[in-house]
């Protein structure tokens, strides 16, 4: 049989508290997750921006690594007593200064080990020449030592550079070998002498 009876008005309340209680822990829970995903946001905003740091100075580390090696190279040349007077440039040139000190730029060129001699200069010329030459390093502790050089001093200036691989060698060699390397150097000077 069917009862045609009303619902009691206390099942009624308590099923509506029952789904305000349901609806107010679902709103609760939602509102903690939205803290929580807020929180997570930020903290993924501030990880991407310390990764793009950290990959701005990777690259700045690899972009030294060139300098870094060029400069250290020098380190792992041999210490070479002898060398060819024939091929070096000639001591003999008329109105260079020979009782000057060298600059730093050219003192760091000798140790390397080239050869460094007072070039002629021109008149009102506000620059000292130096001739350098070398026949014992190679292309590979050749080049950033000129890079290095020529970046670590505003006033160095490299005038003439000529780079030749000796007749004997077989094109393609698969071993290093020594260049004979000639340079004229001009440092600028703050008076003309």
């Amino acid at each position: 049989m069917i009862s045609t009876a009303t619902p009691k008005p206390r099942s009624a309340m308590l099923m509506a508290l029952v789904i305000v209680a349901l609806l107010a822990g679902e709103m609760f829970c939602l509102y903690d997750w939205h803290g929580a995903n807020e929180a997570l946001y930020l903290s993924n905003i501030r990880q991407a921006s310390q990764n793009w740091l950290d990959q701005r100075k990777i690259t700045d580390l690899k972009a030294a690594v060139a300098r870094i090696n060029g400069l250290y190279l020098r380190l792992q040349d041999p210490i070479v007593v002898g060398q060819n007077v024939q091929q070096l440039p000639s001591l003999d040139h008329g109105g260079a200064r020979q009782n000057s000190p060298e600059p730093v730029a050219i003192q760091d060129f000798a140790k390397a080990g080239f050869a460094a001699v007072p070039g002629t200069k021109r008149r009102r010329e506000s620059s000292v020449v130096f001739e350098l030459a070398s026949d014992q390093l190679e292309f590979h502790r050749v080049v950033p030592l000129f890079a290095q050089e020529e970046n670590s001093n505003v006033f160095l200036f490299i005038d003439h550079l000529e780079l030749l691989r000796p007749k004997i060698t077989e094109p393609f060699a698969e071993h290093p070998t020594a260049l004979q390397s000639r340079l004229r150097v001009r440092m600028f000077t703050s008076a003309t002498q």
